[in-house]
């Protein structure tokens, strides 16, 4: 495919998007009843797998902090997620950097100060993926972090945009993804649009950068209403089986 073919004539993606759509969410909390919190979700044909356990006593002692919480956190991409079909070791440089780069946005977000002395581990499972790997599992985690009850200065939501042909386009699959143009992963608190996590992936011109910078912005804020509304959703479901007692 052409680089011309991503964005027909009619301004529709492979996909059937327009440059300014966000692919589908779903997303629930609760999901595994033996973990501290979880959460599944999925964006487009990503889905994730995200399980909080802790605060804890701290694994290693020599690890631990007097004022904070530590946060750890385990990526594991299942061997049959996606077009590469390896089995990546938990030390593969990909599913390491994947892994920093989540335990960097929540100690960011966690009020890591309410829990010294303590451990959050953050266990994220890509079971399926179609572009959007970090997106969707901070996303994910954020949403697994909530069900847990563990206190953050915000819920972190997180999406992508990029620039492909001549155009700033939200929350790129795949195959958007690998044609080689610009890709930019955000993560902000959305209250102040504070940005926790911005990645660039190939070198822009300052004044298409903020275009897809404002784009990926957007694109946070339309996954933040979707999040927010399914927690709302949760939390309501949560009261009313206990006053049902």
């Amino acid at each position: 495919m052409s680089r011309l073919d991503f964005i027909s004539l009619a301004g529709l993606r492979p996909d059937g998007r327009r440059a300014k759509e966000i692919r589908r969410i779903r997303c629930r909390l609760g999901v595994l009843r033996e973990a501290d919190g979880s959460a599944y979700l999925e964006m487009g044909q990503t889905k994730v797998i995200a399980i909080v356990k802790g605060p804890h006593e701290v694994s290693r002692r020599s690890d631990m902090l007097i004022d904070k919480a530590i946060v750890n956190c385990e990526f594991n991409l299942a061997p049959f997620a996606g077009s590469d079909r390896r089995k990546r070791r938990p030390t593969d440089r990909k599913t390491v950097e994947m892994a920093m780069s989540i335990k960097a946005v929540f100690e960011g977000a966690v009020m890591l100060e309410l829990y010294p002395r303590t451990q959050i581990d953050l266990y994220i499972h890509l079971i399926q993926t179609d572009g959007g790997q970090l997106p969707a599992s901070i996303n994910a985690a954020s949403l697994a972090l909530t069900d847990a009850g563990i206190s953050m200065r915000d819920m972190v939501v997180s999406c992508s945009a990029g620039h492909v042909d001549g155009q700033a386009v939200m929350d790129l699959n795949h195959m958007e993804q690998s044609h080689g143009g610009a890709y930019v992963p955000l993560a902000i608190l959305p209250r102040g649009s504070e940005i926790l996590l911005a990645k660039m992936e190939a070198r822009l011109p300052l004044d298409i950068f903020q275009e897809v910078l404002a784009t990926a912005l957007e694109a946070c804020r339309q996954v933040h209403a979707i999040m927010r509304g399914e927690v709302r959703e949760h939390h309501a479901a949560l009261l009313a089986a206990q006053l049902a007692l």
